[in-house]
């Protein structure tokens, strides 16, 4: 076990949440994870050079939730952050081991929807997850049947944006080989047998993640502005936003060729906005 190092001694990419621990194992020995010395209820793991995290969270959506929670809470997870939700899975038919992205779960108790994700279809098929409180024995739908999704996906956009949320499940039983006979090494196995393919979901999900860090970025010169204007949570917010967006218009210009004349907070939003008003009906569609 190590200690955590402090931020921002590492920078983090993507946080793992995983309810058992043999669907874990892979994940931690492919990525060299270490386990985290904390008094928590839930193991974590992390190694500050890949920028990767993991958290065992128990079975059931409110421990996978809890568990995200504190992941978030333990090191600080910046909103640009990945997230990604891997287990096993039921389903109604063959062949064990194929890997799908859940891009619809349905949460059967709460009878609420969840759309997490960038779709990944270039990669891998996409699949409508239910998740039920009791292990699927019957199979009747057409889905894939997990333990433990909704809850993380009730959380883990609270933490980054929902783009940045992954669910993935490998079917592990179904009407012909139901779950009573999927054994942990199991269940290891299928994880490590699709090892590769999950190298690649983890190449895409880290540029997406690059992109977004990018695009959240706040340059110290706004900050400048921050120290010498009063503004109110609502002129702050309106001030960001039309800075990120004036930004990615002119990534080469300084905010004092645009605000040199502003006196207020209002002023500076006015002096943005206007400008991105005018530029964008110069712009053409392609």
């Amino acid at each position: 076990m190590i200690e955590l190092p402090t931020r921002p001694s590492f920078d983090l990419k993507v946080c793992w949440v995983i309810a058992l621990e043999p669907e874990a194992r892979p994940i931690i020995d492919e990525l060299d994870l270490r386990r985290y010395a904390n008094k928590l209820n839930f193991p974590v793991y992390f190694n500050p050079e890949n920028g990767h995290a993991l958290v065992i969270s128990g079975i059931g959506p409110a421990k996978a939730a809890a568990a995200a929670t504190c992941l978030k809470m333990l090191l600080n997870v910046e909103s640009y952050v990945g997230w990604i939700n891997l287990g096993i899975a039921g389903f109604y038919s063959q062949p064990i081991g194929k890997l799908y992205q859940a891009i619809k779960v349905y949460d059967t108790a709460g009878k609420k929807s969840y759309f997490p994700g960038v779709r990944l279809s270039k990669i891998l098929k996409c699949q409508t997850l239910h998740t039920v409180s009791q292990p699927e024995m019957a199979y009747l739908e057409t889905v894939l049947f997990d333990m433990e999704a909704s809850g993380f996906c009730e959380m883990a956009p609270t933490f980054s944006c929902n783009e940045l949320v992954f669910v993935l499940k490998i079917v592990s039983d179904t009407p012909d080989h139901p779950v009573r006979l999927v054994s942990k090494e199991t269940i290891s196995q299928l994880i490590y047998q699709n090892m590769e393919k999950l190298k690649e979901i983890i190449l895409v999900i880290e540029k997406l993640v690059k992109e977004e860090k990018k695009r959240l970025f706040i340059s110290e010169e706004v900050f400048r502005y921050f120290d010498t204007f009063h503004f109110t949570q609502s002129n702050r917010h309106r001030f960001l936003q039309a800075y990120r967006k004036w930004k990615s218009a002119f990534p080469s210009r300084k905010l004092t060729s645009t605000l040199a004349g502003g006196n207020s907070a209002s002023e500076l939003i006015s002096s943005l906005e206007n400008e991105l008003l005018i530029a964008s009906k110069n712009w053409k569609l392609s």
